[in-house]
């Protein structure tokens, strides 16, 4: 009995070794044969199916390998049937082999049953750690839900075959999902070197470059992918973004008008017509960009707020204040800053449009000191803005500063002295600091000297073009100012 169980547990010892180990590789010819066969299927799956037949008899009646080898191409071809019927067959022979745990994968991955295609995927791996394919479909199939366990079972694979690129390929898509831009990278570096790139490595690997700011070398990848497929969305978006960094904004254009030759816009994001919009601006064609910035904002409105501010700046360089200061409005509302800087910024855009030119037909409408209400609402809203800058940062020059010019604007003739205080306070504030500027010293020195004479107290006047020309010689209007004092003493 003893010798009897003996045999037993050596028999089962020796099938589990059997059964779980890995299978050889298919015979080239074999597969070729299959191959050559499988080109049939769809326009003669009778003859197809007799060739099957044939290269199954004799030796290769249990030839697992070939069964599987069979089985895909039938799953490649869209005939599930005979898929599963060479699945089933494998299984009378040997149903834990590696070849076939990947037909039964397959056709649970083609079924949409990923969990159960992840499971087989999983025994292949079990059942031949070397290999490759089994351990890229599992990476796959989980990079989206689970990135962090692809990385680690492609690691197992790299750490067996350290010099088989293909995994690092397979490393950098799973990177790609986990936001690991560096990582992507560092595995697409090493696979792009060393491997057999298709148009699909050359988009994700010129994406990655562009994200890591290497915009001449992502410019470069979008160019060789291109030969292969001239028609790749993702590298003619490519060469738009990286031209527009590359500051080519001529070559920018021109690809972004061939990018959106397509007329699929399915395939647009706001972030093309973002650049799009960029480079026209870059070309002065601010109309246009207005337009593409727009279109922009339609089609993400949760990136509002970096599309206004933009649209802002077009309309600033085309001194159309009024608009430029509703889209700043509206980014601080969807950015919802309380940043300083950014209010500063909305005064100066009410203090440029308070210093345009007034129309005759805002003449028509004046206040009490003979500028338009127009000009008068922007200077109070500019003066508003200010004032809270100057109160949020009361050592900065630049809120005081600010407001004195708004209001020399509010008081053209200098008679009402309106800019005196702010100036006298933001040359304090100055003047205490020796890293200022000396035109904004001057500024406001020109300024007092200008109105003390305006108001007739020369001797008040004097010391301020006096302290201009120590600063600065020759600076004409403080010379013209100290020689028309002298003379009217």
């Amino acid at each position: 009995m003893m010798n009897y169980k003996k045999i037993v547990v050596a028999c089962c010892a020796l099938f589990m070794a059997t059964t779980l180990s890995a299978q050889k590789a298919l015979d080239p010819e074999l597969q070729k044969q299959v191959d050559q066969i499988a080109t049939t299927i769809k326009s003669d799956p009778s003859g197809a199916a007799k060739a099957y037949e044939e290269l199954l008899k004799g030796k290769n009646k249990k030839n697992v390998s070939l069964i599987a080898a069979i089985g895909t191409a039938y799953l490649e071809n869209d005939n599930m049937q005979m898929a599963i019927f060479y699945r089933d067959k494998g299984d009378e022979v040997n149903s834990r082999s590696a070849e076939l745990y990947m037909l039964k994968g397959d056709i649970d991955l083609k079924n949409k049953k990923v969990g159960s295609a992840g499971a087989s995927y999983q025994q292949a791996m079990n059942a031949d750690k070397d290999c490759f394919e089994a351990y890229s479909k599992f990476a796959r199939i989980y990079v989206g839900v689970n990135p962090q366990l692809s990385v680690e079972k492609l690691e197992e694979y790299k750490a067996r075959h350290p010099q088989d690129v293909r995994v690092d390929r397979e490393l950098g898509n799973a990177y790609y999902q986990m936001g690991k831009y560096g990582n992507a990278k560092t595995a697409y570096d090493t696979f792009m070197k060393s491997g057999q790139p298709n148009e699909q490595d050359y988009a994700r690997y010129s994406n990655l470059l562009f994200l890591s700011k290497d915009y001449a070398e992502s410019l470069d990848m979008a160019k060789q992918g291109l030969t292969l497929n001239p028609d790749d969305h993702l590298m003619k978006r490519m060469l738009v973004y990286n031209n527009y960094e590359l500051k080519n904004y001529a070559e920018g254009v021109t690809a972004a008008e061939n990018f959106f030759a397509n007329p699929d816009t399915t395939y647009f994001s706001y972030l093309d017509h973002l650049y799009y919009g960029r480079l026209l601006f870059k070309q002065n064609s601010s109309a246009k960009a207005i337009a593409e910035f727009e279109k922009a904002l339609s089609m993400d409105e949760t990136k509002a707020a970096e599309i206004l501010k933009e649209l802002s700046s077009v309309y600033e360089s085309l001194q159309d204040y009024p608009n430029a200061i509703v889209c700043y409005n509206k980014y601080l509302e969807a950015a919802e800053s309380d940043d300083v800087q950014d209010l500063f910024m909305l005064g100066r855009l009410n203090y440029m449009a308070a210093s345009l030119p007034e129309t005759a037909e805002q003449l028509t409408d004046t206040t009490a000191t003979g500028i338009s209400v127009v000009k008068a609402g922007y200077i109070a809203e500019a003066d508003t803005i200010f004032a809270e800058v100057a109160q949020r940062v009361p050592d900065s020059y630049l809120g005081t500063f600010w407001r004195a010019r708004v209001n020399a604007l509010a008081d053209p003739e200098t008679t009402l002295g309106l800019a005196k205080p702010y100036y006298e306070a933001a040359l304090a504030i100055l003047q205490a600091n020796e890293k200022s500027a000396p035109a904004n010293i001057i500024e406001c020195l020109r300024y007092l000297g200008y109105y003390y004479v305006q108001q007739g107290e020369l001797e008040l006047s004097e010391p301020y073009w006096q302290k201009i020309l120590e600063i600065d010689p020759n600076e004409a209007t403080a010379k013209q100012a100290m020689e028309w004092i002298s003379q009217s003493k």
